[in-house]
């Protein structure tokens, strides 16, 4: 008897286009963006001569279980922002990986002006006003003083692809603060808006690039904090 030809199983040439679509395998550079652990600012209680926090208590259990997660498996690079709270985060992950961190100045946090400096001064009505203004139209140009969309776009797209150039189809573990993060995300997704979600106290977004397209894998991924007590997220 003749042997039938195996045909190919059905819906795999669509399967297909996904794998393509959504860089699955391959060469695809991987991001993985890490918001630095809880601060003592994010805490409320910092009372120090800057604004640049070092992290709490909580924050360094974070951080130690964020680099128990990464030392896990395969990272090639490691860049932080150069603030207190994401260099004392990126330096326990770069422990458990044996990298060295690389400092980018692009990667800071995103500047809101008045409202991230001097909330305080503002009447109730003022913050009302603010807060009313940021529902409406939820990007940085909302804020007074701010850095702006426009240009907090400009630099934190720019920084992301020079790591992914610099690291073409490695592994690389980011670490920057939620703003910074939203703005990439959204860029990424195409949105009009900055303020897209609420990235957890080190928590993990993924993201994969190839050429000139980037798709999102994880978003706030935060398995490794299970367990931890309330308020972890850096919303309390």
């Amino acid at each position: 008897m003749t042997a039938q030809p195996q045909s190919e199983p059905r819906g795999e040439p669509v399967a297909s286009y996904f794998r393509d679509l959504l860089l699955i395998g391959g060469e695809a550079t991987r991001l993985y963006l890490v918001r630095h652990a809880q601060s003592q600012g994010n805490r409320g209680d910092y009372e120090g001569p800057d604004d640049d926090p070092p992290l709490s208590e909580v924050g360094r259990e974070q951080a130690r279980r964020l680099a128990q997660r990464l030392g896990g498996q395969r990272i090639d690079a490691l860049y932080s922002s150069p603030m207190r709270r994401t260099q004392e985060t990126a330096q326990a992950v770069a422990e458990a990986t044996g990298l060295t961190v690389r400092t980018l100045e692009e990667l800071r946090e995103i500047e809101l002006g008045e409202a991230q400096h001097d909330f305080d001064a503002y009447t109730e009505e003022e913050a009302l006003a603010l807060r009313e203004r940021v529902v409406r139209r939820p990007t940085w140009d909302s804020f007074p003083g701010s850095e702006g969309s426009a240009a907090a776009r400009r630099r934190v797209v720019g920084v992301m692809d020079r790591i992914i150039e610099e690291c073409g189809g490695k592994r690389v573990a980011v670490v920057a603060h939620g703003a910074v993060i939203q703005t990439y995300v959204g860029q990424v997704l195409g949105l009009d808006r900055d303020i897209v979600f609420y990235p957890f106290n080190a928590g993990i977004t993924s993201v994969r690039a190839q050429g000139e397209r980037r798709v999102i894998w994880r978003l706030n991924d935060v398995a490794h904090l299970d367990g931890m007590p309330p308020g972890w997220g850096g919303i309390s």
